[in-house]
């Protein structure tokens, strides 16, 4: 029998060690470079362990409830971008300082600023406090033709049928 780690015939017994985790025989010169004992132990069956899948990609994600009252009061002002870049410029920022402030992707910033994208609430409440800009205001309120103040009682709502009348009177008066 050769020993596995110098290839001497061993005469003797051969010592069975671990060396960098691999099982080996060796001769009594090589034993001391590794542990000693390694029995073969019984394989017990491995438990199950349950991984939280992650969802691929094309898979949509658990809708995100909003965590205070005040995300569902704010809506984004329509020139957002601009603000947003004007702002940075200001400070003399770049892309990449603002990224690494706010910690996020320089291509997300730039999308922002081309407004090819909007913000959720949490990434503008971060712009607004590093930059020191208001791009989330109260929500205004939604403007009715006036043709509809009029018509409609104010005890109701405007329904459905109601922008159609409105529209038909419309079309009517320019004819």
């Amino acid at each position: 029998m050769q020993c596995e780690v110098c290839g001497r015939h061993i005469t003797g017994k051969p010592f069975k060690a671990i060396i960098e985790g691999a099982r080996l025989v060796v001769c009594s010169e090589c034993a001391p470079l590794g542990s000693l004992s390694w029995e073969l132990k019984t394989p017990q069956p491995a438990k199950p362990t349950v991984k939280p899948q992650k969802p691929q990609r094309w898979q949509k994600r658990a809708a995100v409830k909003p965590s205070s009252p005040l995300e569902t009061t704010l809506e984004l002002i329509e020139d957002f971008g601009n603000r947003i870049r004007q702002a940075r410029e200001t400070q003399r920022l770049s892309h990449e300082d603002l990224g690494r402030k706010i910690n996020e992707k320089v291509s997300l910033l730039k999308k922002l600023e081309s407004q090819k994208m909007k913000p959720d609430n949490r990434l503008a409440e971060k712009l607004q406090h590093t930059l020191k800009i208001k791009i989330l205001i109260p929500p205004s309120e939604e403007k009715l033709p006036k043709s509809l103040l009029t018509t409609t009682p104010p005890s109701r709502t405007v329904t459905l049928g109601d922008l159609i009348q409105d529209k038909k009177k419309q079309l009517e008066e320019t004819k």
